[in-house]
């Protein structure tokens, strides 16, 4: 018969509970105590679930006298998590033991081809990408407490140690860090683009920092761990569409000139040009307490938590799927502009064709008018007239809208003047561009006339 101790919460006395039994009387001042019972598994593990969807979350060990709830959010959204889970434990002395599932970001602030526009705040708002400052572990725990803080209204607030993970095993950075990178290469294998990007850099560091916080008068102790993550590359010469981990795709086709902004400081300090930045935190664990509970909980309850924790294989499924789903979106997004751009040619070329009419036919009435005028002289300066034709041709390029570009094999196309690059690919077509953009692919670019 399984029995765990515990002490009587009227007394203090030990008691023997059968997991069976829903009540136990104590022996010592005859209280009556009702058994809250957990899905403990044959494990030792308990079994986390959403209360209002059902669907399991993950499993975790518990020390006796801690009550755990898992909630889905689906309202927290990103590309590297398309929505949040979090994980929260609690005793009746007052200790609260969290997860919340990480985030991912991406810093493009060196990166022109990465700039705001029209296309790229539609892009990110499908790509569910985030954008802010890389920051090292320690800058990204206290931005996490320092919004904590202010959500409690905490009046004092003081990091006192940083200390080891809570593992039972020490954690092995090394280790973690070439499991990061195999995760990385397999990322950009499976977006279809693992060349195009130069690997210039990995981050990964894990850290516990403990804080004192005073909150409505109350000291507490607050303990934060997380390991952050982070890959540096570089985008080949202003390429405005890159796969990459996390946020794989930047702005395509954007028409605006982006500022370049300074890089800011943290874990990676020489950030060259046309460099991106992504990086995430897979889980941030945290415990607050009394501080007088605070040692004891951290070794024991928070310790087993940090180990144990493993989210459920159908929420990393889910979360695969959604992210697939995500891509072939950008994908769609991507085509879209694409079309958008040849029906803009079109327009224009519809535009260009009218206005050659028109001046073909003052040309040729011109024309007309000057031999029937002038045909003894036509010999005399016939020079001057091949003179006059070349600018003419400038002046129709100029009227019709367009510059004339050479294919690779020699023939000629015009292009709208709305773009200052064309490319050609081997079935003969053409595609204009008025940023940096280049397509890659079999597309090439073409020479102006």
């Amino acid at each position: 018969m399984s029995v765990e101790p515990v002490n009587c919460p009227s007394c203090g006395a030990p008691l023997d509970i059968n997991l069976n039994d829903e009540f136990v009387k104590c022996k010592y001042c005859f209280s009556t105590i009702q058994v809250q019972k957990r899905n403990v598994n044959s494990d030792g593990t308990t079994t986390l679930a959403d209360k209002a969807t059902g669907m399991v979350v993950g499993t975790v060990i518990l020390p006796f006298g801690y009550q755990a709830h898992a909630m889905l959010q689906p309202e927290v959204s990103s590309y590297n998590y398309p929505f949040g889970v979090s994980v929260t434990a609690h005793n009746d002395k007052g200790t609260v033991i969290a997860y919340y599932i990480g985030e991912g970001y991406t810093d493009r602030s060196k990166c022109p081809a990465l700039a705001s526009g029209p296309y790229s705040q539609g892009l990110e708002q499908i790509s569910r990408v985030h954008y802010k400052s890389f920051m090292d572990v320690r800058q990204y725990i206290h931005s996490y407490v320092d919004m904590y803080a202010k959500a409690s209204n905490a009046t004092y607030l003081k990091c006192v140690e940083e200390r080891q993970m809570p593992l039972y095993e020490p954690f092995n950075e090394d280790e973690a860090l070439q499991n990061y990178r195999r995760r990385v290469e397999f990322e950009k294998q499976r977006i279809g683009n693992p060349g195009m990007a130069k690997d210039t850099g990995f981050y990964l560091e894990g850290l516990c920092r403990v804080y004192d916080m005073t909150v409505n008068g109350v000291d507490l102790r607050l303990a934060i761990s997380t390991v952050l993550q982070g890959w540096k590359y570089q985008l080949p010469a202003m390429v405005g569409g890159l796969g990459g981990f996390g946020n794989l795709f930047g702005n395509l086709f954007s028409g605006n000139t982006p500022q370049v902004q300074q890089p800011q400081p943290g874990a990676f300090n020489d950030m060259p040009p046309n460099s991106v930045i992504e990086w995430q935190s897979e889980g941030i664990f945290t415990m607050l307490s009394l501080p007088q509970e605070f040692d004891l909980a951290f070794q024991g309850a928070y310790t087993d938590f940090c180990s144990t924790f493993r989210l459920d294989n159908g929420i990393r499924e889910k979360m695969y799927n959604m992210q697939s789903q995500i891509l072939q979106d950008i994908s769609r997004h991507t085509q879209q502009r694409l079309d958008e751009m040849n029906r803009q040619f079109q327009t224009w070329q519809q535009m260009h064709a009218t206005q050659q009419a028109a001046f073909d036919s003052y040309n040729r009435a011109w024309w007309n008018r000057t031999n029937a005028s002038d045909a003894a002289r036509r010999s005399a300066y016939q020079s001057r007239m091949a003179a006059e034709s070349r600018m003419s041709d400038s002046y129709s390029e100029a009227v019709r809208g367009v510059n004339t570009y050479l294919r690779p094999d020699g023939t000629e196309v015009e292009v709208s003047v709305a773009y200052d690059r064309a490319y050609t690919n081997y079935s003969g077509d053409t595609m204009g561009s008025k940023s940096a953009f280049e397509p890659g692919g079999d597309w090439t670019e073409m020479l102006r006339k």
